[in-house]
């Protein structure tokens, strides 16, 4: 049997290489994934390595009680800047230096911000201690800033910006907008870059005032003397100081940074891996059909074999050895495939910005050997079922020329209808459930496809004669007889589509009804005249700007809206500070009663949904708390409707350790039209260039747009699927060409020619691609409909159906199966008559 096999395998060599693609697709992805991931991970563990290798301790504000800062985020928390002296004088100290930071953002000489898009936007004050800064200037890169009017700039940003030594540029802060010298390019570490941010590094004093920390600092790192370890330095320090200051050791320091990087980074790695398994799963489809055509073309070839004296095990042990063999080489090329898929992804997160630092790429064995499982492993088990029925072929089969299509469809309907059931059943579990949502969402969405594709062969006939007029020739004709004839075969085909479709029509449906709802949300609680927000996402509205608004004889009313973290019974709860006596004017968010006049500092106004769902009643108590470590009782005041912004609103005084505000409305005197007050906005923070002033149409616009920046690449990486199942159906078409020599020499020798063929075979691939895809969009929408729907209370009010993108699907669907059958059409129409119809 093992000589059988190989000569097998060596025989048919082209009709297992698409089955080998979808596998090393698949993989690729997987291999790929945890080879970025883990080069991300050692690069830093080497950067944050180098960076804090000479720091033995540090000295801090105390951490926020809860919530989460970004990669390198600066510390909002502040202290006197007379620590220093006591943290100098400190017995075991080799060297003490303090540290300034705060917001800082660059300005290009076109007036457009820098950065500030995803990765943060640091400012600094420099540092002259080479052991307590990852900074360095190089001779050839300048010097350390030294007047108040010097600045030093990553060389990340330099050179991705076109900066350059002795250029003028204008820096954003809280305070307002300065210009400045760059003279001096630093890296950072080994780097050239953190991640993407900009850093920006002033004279100490300069930063100060900057950063409105004028006799403040925000941390101090300290070098230990010869022979002094560093716990017993921290407890040296924390002796001799106010106890609400934080000490930690150098080492806990960079276990920290590094523990932030992981909890920034990590949602790569799940997000990259759902992706990989919808391409593995859709590749299941490809595989599974592939060896099922196979298996039936081989009807007599395995009889023989069972009649000189092969068992059913035998049989289907060499058919699973195939399997095995082509998961193997196809997991091996993909995990090969999937260090150079890595290197993508790193120009990926370099195009977003959000650059990694160098170094060589890590291959652990994660990647090679879960790798090489998934793809092995899938390839088998989607053999199975081809296997056992290659295992039960009659010895009689030998001299017979029947290739029976299998059992009656009633069983397939009954196990699809039971499969569809329990999946639906759990995906609305996970959608209705707070505990364990993703993984009963996710087996929820599996199980339902996989009973839509058992089921799907019992629409097969029925959707081919309706698809199939869209061919009314004879090529057409024949195409939808073929297609309909084999529907176990034709739906596997098309399901590993209507699989990568539904997805598609899941993200569209759910995109279209949050850009509905938003545009809703605008329409119905924004009678304000204008907004204005910061195009820095990690920073807000200064409160320099706002007094400048407010100041405006053009400007009526302004208020602000301030988000911030509040901690209820050991659950993070948003929560959004607003200013009770003017923001009903400017924003309607639907409370009852009133926020004006109920609304106090010790006071709070929730959600409908989370009242019900903790079973609170107005006039409660309830006990919150702040990242700042305060905590307080509030009285329930009343209830409101629009949760855009958050769950509770609290009165901006009480909402602690939130920062500046996020936006900020106003409206106009009513002697002022619209033009002219936006033009006096504008000129009026020209000073702060960071900011956005908008009207509602513009803003509207711009929460819009963020959407489609989020669908695009979602759709992007779902396009891998629609990869793989265009492989599948010129799989199913290639080797069913190869099953139907006779049938198609038959026809060329009545008359059909050539050209007649080739439109048979397109026609047959249209129509597959169509069936998978107007499934795949029922699917998709409904899928959709449960998800907008279970998250109403999440402000996702309006459902809607993206008619002019799944158009588009359907043309895309045309379009692969159109080139899907391409070679096949053509080898079908290039067959020769004589060979074809003759018998052996």
């Amino acid at each position: 049997m093992l000589r059988v096999f190989l000569k097998n395998m060596a025989a048919h060599k082209a009709r297992l290489t698409m089955t080998g693609l979808a596998v090393v697709i698949g993989v690729a992805f997987i291999s790929g994934t945890f080879v970025f991931s883990d080069t991300i991970e050692a690069r830093f563990d080497s950067l944050f390595g180098d960076i804090y290798g000479g720091i033995d301790a540090s000295v801090r504000p105390p951490a926020p009680e809860f919530g989460q800062q970004g990669i390198g985020a600066v510390n909002e928390g502040s202290m006197p800047e007379d620590i220093l002296d006591l943290v100098a004088a400190v017995d075991g100290v080799e060297a003490v230096t303090a540290g300034v930071e705060g917001y800082a953002q660059l300005i290009a000489a076109d007036g457009t911000p820098i950065g500030g898009q995803g990765p943060p936007t640091f400012g600094y004050a420099w540092i002259d201690e080479p052991a307590l800064t990852p900074l360095r200037i190089s001779a050839d890169n300048g010097r350390p800033p030294a007047a108040d009017d010097e600045i030093a700039i990553d060389i990340g940003t330099a050179e991705a910006h076109g900066l350059a030594l002795g250029q003028a540029v204008e820096v954003q802060t809280s305070t307002g907008t300065n210009t400045f010298e760059i003279v001096g390019l630093a890296n950072f570490g080994t780097t050239d870059n953190l991640a993407g941010a900009t850093m920006t590094m002033f004279t100490v004093e300069r930063a100060q005032e900057l950063m409105d920390l004028e006799g403040l600092i925000s941390n101090v790192t300290v070098v230990a003397a010869e022979g002094v370890s560093q716990e017993t330095l921290v407890e040296r320090i924390a002796s001799a100081i106010p106890t609400e200051f934080e000490v930690v050791t150098g080492e806990a320091q960079l276990a920290e940074q590094l523990a932030t990087v992981q909890a920034q980074l990590g949602f790569v790695t799940p997000a990259l891996l759902a992706f990989a398994a919808v391409a593995v799963f859709v590749g299941a489809f490809v595989i599974q059909n592939t060896f099922r055509i196979v298996i039936a073309q081989r009807t007599r070839e395995l009889g023989l074999l069972r009649a000189v004296g092969a068992n059913s095990n035998q049989v289907m042990q060499m058919v699973v050895a195939e399997a095995a063999f082509v998961g193997g080489l196809g997991s091996g090329l993909g995990v090969l495939a999937g260090i150079g898929l890595s290197r993508a992804m790193y120009a990926a997160f370099d195009a977003l910005g959000m650059g990694v630092p160098d170094g060589p790429l890590t291959v652990g064995p994660t990647a090679v050997v879960v790798g090489m499982l998934v793809g092995v492993t899938v390839t088998i088990a989607s053999a199975i079922l081809p296997a056992r029925r290659a295992a039960s072929t009659s010895p009689m089969a030998a001299i017979q020329d029947v290739r029976a299509e299998g059992k009656s469809l009633r069983t397939r309907r009954i196990v699809g209808l039971g499969t569809s059931t329990l999946g639906t059943t759990a995906l609305v579990a996970g959608l209705t459930s707070t505990e364990a949502a993703l993984p009963l969402v996710a087996v929820g969405a599996a199980l339902l496809f996989l009973g839509v594709s058992t089921l799907a062969p019992l629409f097969i006939a029925p959707m081919a004669n309706v698809l199939g007029r869209l061919f009314p020739n004879i090529a057409g004709k024949l195409a939808r007889t073929n297609v309909a004839r084999r529907p176990r075969r034709t739906a596997s085909a098309a399901m590993a589509l209507m699989i990568g479709i539904a997805l598609v029509g899941v993200v569209g449906v759910f995109s279209a009804s949050m850009k509905a709802s938003i545009t809703d949300t605008f329409e119905d609680v924004f009678p304000a005249d204008v907004s204005v927000s910061s195009r820095n996402l990690t920073a807000g509205v200064p409160g320099a700007a706002i007094d400048t608004i407010a100041a405006m004889e053009e400007v009526d009313t302004v208020t602000t809206l301030t988000l911030g973290a509040t901690m209820i019974d050991g659950s993070i709860q948003p929560a959004l500070g607003v200013e009770p006596t003017t923001i009903e004017a400017l924003y309607s968010i639907a409370s009852s009663p009133a926020i004006e006049g109920a609304l106090t500092t010790d006071s709070v106004f929730v959600h409908d949904g989370l009242l019900e769902a903790n079973g609170w009643n107005v006039g409660d108590v309830v006990e919150i708390a702040f990242p700042t470590g305060d905590a307080g009782a509030f009285a329930i005041a009343g209830t409101f409707e629009d949760s855009t912004f958050g769950q509770m609103i609290l009165h901006q005084d009480a909402l602690l350790g939130s920062g500046d505000p996020v936006r900020v409305f106003a409206s106009f005197a009513n002697t002022v039209d619209e033009g002219t007050g936006l033009a006096a906005i504008e000129a009026s923070l020209s000073e702060f260039p960071v900011l956005v002033v908008e009207d509602r149409d513009a803003a509207m616009g711009s929460a819009t747009a963020q959407v489609d920046q989020i669908v695009i690449l979602f759709q992007g990486l779902l396009g891998l699927a629609m990869v793989i199942a265009t492989l599948g159906i010129a799989n199913t078409l290639a080797l069913s060409v190869v099953e139907r020599i006779h049938e198609v020499g038959l026809l060329r020798a009545v008359g059909f020619q050539r050209r007649g063929v080739r439109r048979m075979i397109r026609a047959e691939a249209v129509i597959t691609s169509l069936f998978g895809a107007v499934v795949g969009i029922g699917v998709g929408v409904g899928l959709g409909w449960a998800i907008v729907s279970s998250l109403g209370d999440m402000g996702l009010t309006a459902f809607r159906i993206p008619l002019g993108q799944l158009g588009a699907v359907l043309v895309v669907a045309v379009a692969a199966g159109l080139v899907a059958a391409a070679l096949p059409a053509r080898k079908a129409s290039r067959l020769d008559v004589l060979t074809a119809i003759s018998y052996e």
